[in-house]
C-alpha cells in the first residue's frame, strides 16, 4: 500500500486532514476513527495516524473530495474541545505505529517512549522533566563493554549501537570520511585511540599558525547571520516585546516560552519551515522501535552532528556546496569514527580537534562561534533540530559511497529526535551555553603556535617597513 501525501491543521474543535490521492474512485473510500487512531483507506493509498488526543465523529465531523486536485478534506472533532494537540507537525511520530495486540504473541511499541516505566516500585512522575534532572553532561558514563578488539566481522556502531557489516569493504569504495583502520573489528575505546592518534598526525602547526594571523581574512565567516539566529531573533521578539541580548540564560524572560508549542510553521512568519521535501522525506523515515542502551550517549551524539552540520552551513555562509557531504563527515567524530560519548566535554573538544585539523578553515575563533551556532539550534528546539538532520541526510542519501551514513545514523536520529525530551534540549542548551573550551584542552600547544605566529608577524612586518 502507498502512504499518500498529507498535511494536519488543528482549531480549538477538530483536526483537518488534507490526503492526496489523485486518479481514484471516491465511492471507495473506507474511514475509520477509534479514540486517537485515524484510518484512511482508498485502494492503493493507506494511511493510519495516531494523534496527541482522542478524536470523536460527530454531527460536526465531516469528509470532502475535490476530484479536480484529487485531494480529500477530513475534517474530525476533537473529544475534548479547546485541547492542543502538540507536534502536528511531525509526521514521523504520527505515522508511527502503537503496541497492537496479537493473536500469536505479543508485540512491543515500534516506538518507545525514553524514559517510561511500568515498574510498580516506582510512583508516577513526568519522564522528560526528570530525564532533564537526571542527567549530569559533565560525569563520564560508563559505556557498553566491549574489552578488547573483536576478531570477527561483529563489531557494533551507529545509531543505539545496532548495526555491523556495513564496513566490511571500506578500504574498496573511496570512502575519504572513514578514519578508522578496520571497522569491522574495532571496539568504543579503539576507535577512540585510533582518532585521537590520527588528529595528532593530521594536525599541521602551518596551516594553523596561518590561518590565526590571516584570522581577518574571514572576518566575514565570523560575522555571518545564520537563518537559526535571525528565527531566534524573530521568536524573541515576539515574545518579549521588545528588542533584547540575543544569548540569554535560562532563567530569563525567554524561558516563559513554550518549546513543545513552538512550530517553525507557525503563523508568525516563521523564517524556517517544513517544505514538501521535508515532509515526503519524514514519510519515508522509518518506524522502529527505540530501546536505548544510552539515551545520554544519543544526546551527545547529537551534539556532534549539529556541530558537524553548523559549521559546514557558516563555512558555506548558508549556502551548500558539493565538498559539504565531505565537510560535514570528516569534521563529525560520530560519523568519521564512529565515536560514541559520555561526556560534553569529551565530545566539544573531539569537535573542535577535528575542525582544527582536517577542513580548509582552521581557526579557533571560528570553533567557538561555531559551538555558539549549536546552542541556538538547540535552542530552538526539536523542530530546527530535525529540519538540520534532514538538510544532512538529503547530502547523505545523494552520494555513491556516502549514503551509509543516512542508513547507520541519520534516519534513526530524524526518526528518534521527534520524539526526543523537550526538557532534555533545553537542559542541553543550558549547558552549550555555558561551555567554555580552553585551548590547553586540545592538546596541541596553540597558545604557543599562537605566539610564535605573532613573533614571526611582527618580525616579517619590521623587515617590510
Amino acid at each position: 500500500m502507498i502512504t499518500p501525501t498529507f498535511k494536519v491543521d488543528q482549531d480549538n474543535d477538530s483536526v483537518t486532514i488534507c490526503i492526496n490521492t489523485p486518479y481514484v474512485r471516491a465511492q471507495d473510500v473506507d474511514l475509520h476513527v477509534s479514540g486517537s487512531e485515524f484510518r484512511f483507506f482508498l485502494r492503493p493509498y493507506f494511511l493510519r495516524l495516531h494523534f496527541p488526543g482522542n478524536l470523536v465523529e460527530d454531527d460536526d465531523s465531516r469528509a470532502t473530495y475535490d476530484p479536480s486536485s484529487g485531494q480529500f478534506t477530513v475534517k474530525i472533532s476533537k473529544e475534548t474541545k479547546g485541547e492542543h494537540f502538540p507536534d502536528l507537525d511531525l509526521l514521523t511520530k504520527l505515522l508511527a505505529r502503537k503496541g497492537e495486540a496479537s493473536t500469536d504473541k505479543p508485540k512491543k511499541p515500534l516506538i518507545e517512549v525514553i524514559g517510561e516505566t511500568s515498574s510498580e516500585e516506582h510512583p508516577p512522575r513526568d519522564p522528560d522533566i526528570q530525564d532533564a534532572i537526571d542527567f549530569n553532561w559533565e560525569l563520564p558514563q560508563d559505556m557498553p563493554s566491549q574489552q578488547e578488539i573483536l576478531t570477527s566481522s561483529s563489531a557494533s556502531y551507529g545509531f543505539n549501537n545496532q548495526y555491523s557489516g556495513y564496513f566490511q569493504h571500506v578500504h574498496e569504495t573511496a570512502n575519504e570520511i572513514n578514519d578508522i583502520t578496520e571497522p569491522e573489528k574495532s571496539t568504543i575505546d579503539s576507535r577512540r585511540h585510533e582518532r585521537i592518534e590520527i588528529e595528532d598526525l593530521k594536525f599541521d602547526e602551518d596551516h594553523y599558525a596561518m590561518d590565526f594571523i590571516s584570522e581577518m581574512d574571514i572576518q566575514h565567516l565570523l560575522k555571518y547571520k545564520t537563518i537559526w539566529h535571525k528565527e531566534l531573533r524573530r521568536i524573541q521578539k515576539n515574545n518579549t516585546k521588545e528588542s533584547g541580548p540575543l544569548i540569554q540564560e535560562v532563567g530569563t524572560p525567554m524561558d516563559g516560552l513554550d518549546m513543545s508549542a513552538l512550530s517553525i510553521t507557525d503563523p508568525k512568519e516563521s523564517l524556517v519551515k517544513f517544505t514538501a521535501k521535508d515532509d515526503a522525506m519524514m514519510r519515508n523515515l522509518p518506524k522502529k522501535e527505540y530501546l536505548l542502551s544510552n539515551e545520554k550517549s544519543t544526546y551527545l551524539g547529537l551534539v556532534d552532528l549539529i556541530f558537524a552540520y553548523s559549521y559546514n552551513h557558516r563555512m558555506f555562509e548558508g549556502e551548500n556546496s558539493v565538498e559539504s557531504v565531505w565537510c560535514i563527515g570528516k569534521v563529525s567524530p560520530t560519523l568519521s569514527c564512529l565515536e560514541q560519548f559520555s561526556t560534553l566535554k569529551d565530545v566539544v573538544i573531539a569537535c573542535f580537534r577535528r575542525v582544527l585539523a582536517y577542513p580548509l578553515y582552521r581557526n579557533f575563533t571560528l570553533c567557538e562561534k561555531v559551538l555558539q551556532d549549536v546552542y541556538i539550534l538547540f535552542r530552538l528546539g526539536k523542530r530546527a533540530l530535525l529540519k538540520a538532520l534532514l538538510e544532512m541526510k538529503d547530502f547523505f542519501d545523494h552520494h555513491d559511497v556516502y549514503y551509509v551514513y543516512s542508513k547507520i545514523w541519520l534516519d534513526d536520529y530524524c526518526t528518534w529526535i521527534q520524539h526526543a525530551s523537550d526538557h532534555v534540549l533545553r537542559t542541553l542548551a543550558h549547558e552549550l551555553h555555558h561551555f567554555t573550551v580552553n585551548k590547553s584542552d586540545i592538546g596541541w600547544d596553540l597558545e604557543d603556535i599562537e605566539t610564535i605566529a605573532r613573533q614571526m608577524q611582527q618580525e616579517q612586518g619590521e623587515e617590510e617597513e
